[in-house]
């Protein structure tokens, strides 16, 4: 089921499961939408709320395995519930239960609320434990699809891009792994995503800006995220992910122990996460 929240220039859509973007129509430009429409052969989703851990989620916890079954987490489906609704906002809550936990060892809260303002769409997450005795480990990302003409769509920073590290064809990062491009632009080719798969860099920039080859300039606010990686469907498809991640994916020789991987989040009340994307027309 959708719900959607709206203002003179965008409509935008979300989906109770996973709380999920299902659209982002610009009312300005006949309902042009903004976000990827899935093609056949290409990525099956649009968006993705990657919690509690970043990849493919394998780690220990009080001497017992634990498994994620999706890639990125559970949240894409999961029911949330409607907490509060205004014309141009929402926020959406999803509270563990003995589902989670076989995934999940831990009692916590997450409440995500989409706004808008102008042409701007701001998402604000919050993480709540809910067992006052227990520290709660995670990571936290989005993984929103936005439409970026194959071949034309670029990336551009306001500072010179360095590459730090790089997703292996096996799913790992090396930490240790750097390259340096020396520009601050890079044009989106499925060659590209062909040699590097996913590529994650530290986030040291304040303004990152996707022109998508549509017509329109995509401003990204992700100024408090550890790293940011950008994704595309190597063969097919016109989108591109730019996505915040505040924690890392799955790297060579991690220890498994939640506790001990690199750039967990550790909470023992709540924590905040925010991020936004502003939508430009240029022609």
């Amino acid at each position: 089921m959708n719900e959607i929240i709206k203002n003179e220039n965008l409509s935008v859509a979300i989906n109770l499961k996973g709380a999920l973007l299902e659209e982002i129509l610009d009312l300005k430009n006949d309902n042009f939408n903004l976000l990827y429409e899935v093609e056949e052969g290409s990525w099956p989703f649009k968006d993705v709320q990657i919690f509690p851990l970043i990849g493919k989620g394998e780690f220990k916890f009080e001497n017992r395995d634990y498994y994620l079954k999706a890639r990125h987490g559970f949240l894409r489906n999961s029911d949330f519930e409607i907490i509060d609704k205004k014309e141009d906002l929402i926020t959406l809550g999803f509270h563990s239960n003995r589902e989670s936990f076989d995934e999940y060892p831990f009692h916590f809260s997450i409440y995500i609320t989409y706004s808008l303002e102008n042409y701007t769409l701001k998402v604000n997450t919050k993480v709540v434990s809910d067992n006052d005795e227990q520290e709660i480990y995670f990571a936290y990302g989005s993984h929103t699809g936005l439409k970026a003409k194959e071949n034309v769509s670029k990336l551009t920073f306001d500072s010179d891009l360095v590459i730090n590290p790089l997703i292996k064809e096996n799913g790992l990062i090396d930490l240790n792994q750097f390259l340096d491009l020396q520009t601050n632009e890079l044009v989106l080719t499925k060659d590209l995503f062909k040699e590097y798969d996913t590529i994650v860099m530290k986030n040291n920039y304040k303004k990152i800006t996707l022109d998508n080859g549509f017509g329109y300039n995509v401003t990204y606010d992700f100024t408090n995220a550890l790293f940011l990686a950008v994704w595309s469907n190597p063969n097919k498809g016109n989108f591109v992910c730019v996505e915040p991640w505040w924690g890392i994916s799955n790297y060579t020789n991690d220890l498994h122990h939640i506790s001990d991987i690199k750039y967990i989040n550790v909470v023992k009340k709540e924590k905040e996460f925010n991020y936004s994307f502003t939508f430009t027309r240029i022609n």
